[in-house]
């Protein structure tokens, strides 16, 4: 399904803004983050930034329409810094391999003092009465997308449960 061209353009816009032109490969990685690096690295280790040479010069890299020769810099904490040191170039493959290109050609870690990872659980959203329900679920019907309709049920639940604290 795709999403309607104004939500589509506005969050092209904010993540084109925020990673820049190569975006859409930064956002790949993220989603399928715990496949390349495994679930127990995945849960301390963040893909911060994805740093391309700029313009077009003699010496950028290209496959197939792809830029390559990116450099990775990972977030995690200071005490895996050397172990996950040791698996960098099993990353690059692995990430390499998920792509079908050399999209990465060096990793950089930055370590961090947090025990915890970045990302923090989303709460349980808010009960609604079944007449709320049933209008949240009427509304939704169409979206075939069962992940993108389940993040539409949660934020109705979240803006019905605000309207009833005001």
């Amino acid at each position: 399904m795709r999403l309607p061209q104004t939500i589509a353009s506005t969050i092209h816009s904010i993540a084109r803004t925020a990673m820049g032109k190569d975006w859409a490969l930064y956002a790949t990685l993220l989603n399928h983050w715990s496949e390349i690096v495994g679930q127990e690295y995945a849960k301390v280790t963040t893909p911060v930034k994805i740093v391309f040479p700029h313009g077009k010069k003699e010496g950028d890299k290209w496959a197939n329409g792809n830029r390559t020769g990116g450099v990775l810099t990972i977030a995690l904490p200071h005490g895996l810094t050397m172990e996950f040191a040791f698996l960098t170039e099993t990353i690059l493959s692995r990430i390499n391999s998920f792509f079908g290109y050399p999209a990465i050609e060096k990793i950089t870690l930055q370590g961090r003092y947090e025990e915890k990872p970045i990302l923090a659980t989303p709460a349980e959203p808010p009960a609604l009465s079944p007449h709320q329900q049933e209008d949240l679920l009427d509304k939704t019907k169409d979206v075939e997308d069962s992940e993108l309709r389940s993040v539409l049920l949660d934020l109705g639940r979240s803006i019905e449960a605000k309207k009833r604290a005001e």
